[in-house]
């Protein structure tokens, strides 16, 4: 169960934000910031609505279990771009329901700095407007559209039709009554979560 009072909100923004900024001050490249952080310990764990790894955990403990680099020099600003970043993709999930590895497709990281000086002054819901208006499209097409992998491709590498592909793709059929085994085959083929490719995951909030 995720409680949302405004203690636990705050360590969830400032864990997010501490991890982004810090992994970005290591020189990592981005898809691996994203990569790293969407299938860490603590943002799962996060994601099937248990808040131990972050509500209990200081924020450099989260991050030496995250990332395998540990600068001592390191300073965090949870008010700068980073920590604006962190804030926006915790409020995102909360609200959207989708996984981070889906957050990372629809706004991807380096695409949030951007929008911190566009944003960061505006009321939040501004940016889940623009968030909203990206999941017109289905996350499949998302994924399918920034891996550069066509329905023909796809359709091979999961011995689906393409008629079938197309289908999810365009919402002409709901992906989240798909067979668990053939969602399998897609996120297995795109390589992301099952339940990155879903309109919405379970998340219990209180």
């Amino acid at each position: 169960m995720i409680y949302l009072s405004d203690d636990y909100l705050t360590k969830y923004n400032d864990t997010l934000s501490y991890l982004i900024s810090r992994s970005y001050s290591e020189r990592y490249s981005f898809d691996f910031i994203q990569k790293t952080i969407a299938y860490s310990k603590a943002i799962s764990e996060l994601e099937r609505s248990n808040i131990t790894s972050i509500a209990f955990s200081s924020s450099k403990k989260v991050y030496s279990e995250t990332f395998p680099k540990y600068n001592n020099d390191f300073s965090f600003n949870a008010y700068d771009m980073f920590g604006w970043s962190g804030y926006a993709y915790m409020h995102l999930f909360l609200k959207l329901r989708i996984t981070f590895e889906a957050l990372f497709y629809l706004i991807p990281l380096e695409e949030m700095l951007q929008l911190y000086h566009l944003y960061h002054e505006m009321s939040i819901t501004q940016l889940e407007e623009y968030a909203s208006n990206q999941l017109k499209f289905t996350m499949l097409d998302i994924i399918m559209k920034s891996s550069n992998i066509s329905t023909q491709a796809l359709s091979k590498m999961t011995d689906l039709s393409a008629s079938t592909i197309n289908a999810l793709r365009y919402k002409k059929r709901d992906i989240a009554k798909l067979e668990a085994s053939k969602l399998s085959r897609i996120a297995l083929a795109l390589n992301v979560k099952m339940e990155t490719l879903l309109p919405s995951i379970y998340l219990e909030c209180q």
